[in-house]
């Protein structure tokens, strides 16, 4: 069978296994994430080595991340609560809940707490690179310091809008662009802070897309096929 009668949900999960090896590979065999993160590090400024991290716009991003999502999972638990009491909104509960899921699961489980604090992974600011005491650390080697730099837990905010991609109908393309858009802002802010490695940034991506893919098709289009076979 060729690749592209495939069904999408096959096509997405190579390309998405595809790009996990693929990337990691590039990071673990070059020093891409060092000489991406070096191109924020300015240490003839003794003051402030990462100066692109006060830029407004990044901090914009950094500050506004939590009540974005935050306001999304309420507004998603608002819609299902009342959708019980009001038919009119009972057509989006499924979707709300699949929402509320994938935000819970994926940044608030995966992304933050299962990865981003026990990894133990350096972030680029506290390298030896950078002035700082550890030693670098590829992507997925656990890291055994006090720093929460693998994954980046403010760029799964962004990627979290994939839910749009997985549950539109048409444009998917459309919701898949504006997710990596959003998701690639928050992470050159965080990269430009010194915050995180490209590398963490991908891997926000993967795991949040992970958490998506497995919900929607292990969970949401069951569940449709069933409600459509009663109705």
């Amino acid at each position: 069978m060729k690749f592209s009668q495939w069904p999408r949900s096959a096509k997405e999960l190579l390309i998405l296994v595809l790009l996990m090896l693929g990337t990691t590979a590039v990071f673990w065999l070059t020093d891409l994430d060092i000489d991406t993160a070096a191109r924020f590090y300015h240490p003839e400024d003794k003051v402030n080595a990462w100066p692109s991290r006060h830029w407004w716009l990044w901090e914009i991003f950094f500050d506004g991340a939590s009540p974005v999502i935050v306001s999304a999972a309420v507004l998603a638990v608002l819609v299902v609560v009342v959708s019980y009491f009001q038919p009119k909104l009972q057509r989006w509960r499924r979707q709300c809940v699949y929402v509320l899921l994938v935000i819970a699961i994926g940044p608030g489980l995966v992304v933050n707490l299962v990865f981003k604090d026990h990894w133990g992974r350096p972030r680029p600011t506290h390298i030896h690179e950078f002035g700082g005491e550890y030693q670098y650390i590829p992507p997925l080697q656990l890291g055994h310091t006090p720093d929460k730099s693998f994954v980046c837990g403010h760029c799964s905010v962004g990627y979290s809008v994939i839910v749009l991609y997985f549950l539109a109908q048409h444009y998917k393309l459309l919701y898949l662009g504006i997710t990596l858009f959003l998701a690639g802002m928050m992470g050159y802010s965080r990269m430009a802070a010194g915050g995180h490695f490209f590398s963490d940034v991908l891997w926000s991506g993967y795991l949040v897309f992970l958490v998506a893919y497995l919900l929607y098709y292990g969970w949401y289009c069951r569940g449709e096929t069933r409600r459509d076979e009663i109705e």
